[in-house]
């Protein structure tokens, strides 16, 4: 049962949707993709520019901020010798191709907004951070520290955790609210980045190959050029069979022939919901060139294919509460001698990243390919059952079926918590894909769940203290 403060905390939370609205819509149309560093933008000035804006609001809420060398920020409320926080994001994937509305024009239409990060993250963002300016606002005060942590390098490595954690403590718990739905998601798969390199043979037909926008993207295009003066007559008849293929597009220009691939695009977690470009490139060029294809593209073409779990490259397996490891394969390039593909793999914690790396190399080595570990983290398992049990009483207290402890691939922020953070709390869909949206009531709702389980975690009903303030607890306005 939701008590006096937590009653409180939704009225005001409520009072502020208006002002959280377009505050969020700022964040959203700051393009946040990670860019190249510079000095004292790590990971680029779209970053800065973000984690300017959210500690800007933070100082004018007059909440403790901290800004990490623009690695990280965070903004906290309270005192103890402990802290719990919830731990967002501000970075994005590439927008990629497809989409109807602008990617960073937080546009909105019948109730709906469209933008990258409209799902993945920034709602969690702009509700962690009202949440703490609300309890201050009504002086609450909790039995221990709350604390909302802003992240830059979420969706490319996790640097900014690294960084955090070289002048931060652990907390005592915590959630990431970057999941779908509101399970909690106390175990994660590994995340494996790598690279995969071959050489083009002298006076192949491939001229150049492209496709992808990030490794942790189901890559929806590819595109290769091949020099049709360089195939023999057999390659020729192949060609144009497959050429003839239902909704593949080519253009032609004397002997220069351009073929563009058409996938699907879905997270890298989730590989089975989208259709590889680059499975498409190399099975194409593969059918056309046979033996002639580069090392690469065969390998693509024979080990991985359009079968995420790829049996053929002895590294499969799979746990009863994880699932089965995935590979996905999200860019492609080419010089003119050399092709690379990098990939993402999702393991369970039935393996870890050193068999897969053997394994990985050995067949890399047979197949004559180099092969490098770009990042690799394995898998987590949380066992907080006080923590989860609460977790639990907010979502019933809120409407919410009782939550069940889930395990997912996706990789969030819990894998650098050392067993202190589940992925709790989301909203919003089309996340690393064109169109993503959050219809504008389930962001409100998302805001205000997320208040009352920092609230509760903070010690809510069993712990802290209210003030005088509850007897007025209208909104106060920011200017």
């Amino acid at each position: 049962m939701i008590d006096a403060m937590g009653k409180a905390l939704q009225e005001k939370m409520t009072g502020y949707q208006e002002e959280m609205l377009r505050h969020f819509k700022a964040l959203l149309r700051i393009n946040s993709v990670r860019g190249e560093r510079r000095s004292g933008a790590p990971f680029g000035p779209g970053n800065r520019e973000a984690l300017d804006y959210v500690l800007g609001l933070s100082r004018r809420f007059g909440l403790e901020t901290v800004n990490l060398d623009y690695f990280a920020g965070y903004s906290e409320y309270g005192r103890g010798q402990e802290y719990v926080c919830a731990v967002a994001h501000l970075d994005v994937v590439p927008p990629g191709d497809g989409w109807s509305h602008p990617p960073f024009g937080a546009q909105e239409q019948d109730g709906v907004i469209y933008a990258r990060g409209a799902g993945d993250d920034k709602p969690g963002v702009i509700a962690g951070l009202y949440a703490l300016r609300c309890m201050k606002e009504l002086g609450y005060r909790p039995r221990r520290r709350i604390r909302v942590i802003y992240g830059c390098a979420e969706e490319t490595g996790m640097e900014d955790m690294e960084h955090y954690f070289e002048t931060q403590p652990l907390p005592a718990f915590g959630f990431t609210p970057d999941s779908d739905g509101y399970d909690i998601v106390n175990a994660e798969k590994g995340r494996m980045e790598l690279v995969l390199e071959g050489q083009i043979p002298a006076g192949s037909p491939m001229a150049g190959a492209a496709g992808g926008v990030a490794p942790n993207m189901v890559p929806d295009s590819a595109e290769a050029v091949f020099d049709t003066g360089r195939l023999t007559g057999e390659e020729r008849e192949r060609l144009e069979e497959a050429l003839a293929a239902p909704g593949l597009k080519w253009t032609q220009d004397g002997e220069c022939l351009t073929v563009a691939f058409e996938g699907v695009s879905a997270h890298a977690a989730m590989p089975e919901e989208g259709r590889n470009a680059i499975s498409l490139y190399a099975r194409f060029a593969c059918r056309v060139l046979g033996e002639r294809a580069d090392p690469l593209t065969r390998f693509i073409d024979e080990y991985i294919g359009f079968d995420w779990g790829v049996p053929r490259l002895g590294i499969a397996c799979r746990d009863e509460h994880m699932g089965s490891l995935t590979m996905n394969l999200g860019l492609l390039k080419t010089d003119g001698r050399r092709i690379w593909a990098v990939g993402d793999i999702r393991y369970p914690t039935v393996t870890d990243s050193r068999a897969i790396q053997e394994g990985l190399r050995q067949k890399a080595d047979e197949e004559g390919l180099g092969f490098q570990v770009l990042s690799a983290v394995d898998g987590h398992c949380c066992t907080s059952e006080r923590d989860f049990a609460i977790l639990r009483e907010v979502c019933l207290d809120k409407g919410k079926p009782e939550p069940r402890c889930t395990a997912i691939a996706g990789g969030t922020y819990a894998k650098k918590f050392q067993g202190r953070l589940v992925a709790f709390g989301g909203c919003g869909g089309a996340v690393h894909a064109p169109d993503e949206f959050v219809a504008i009531p389930d962001f409100f709702e998302h805001a205000d769940i997320v208040c009352y389980a920092l609230y509760r975690l903070g010690g809510g009903t069993d712990g802290g203290t209210a003030s005088p303030a509850l007897q007025h607890h209208g909104p106060e306005r920011c200017g």
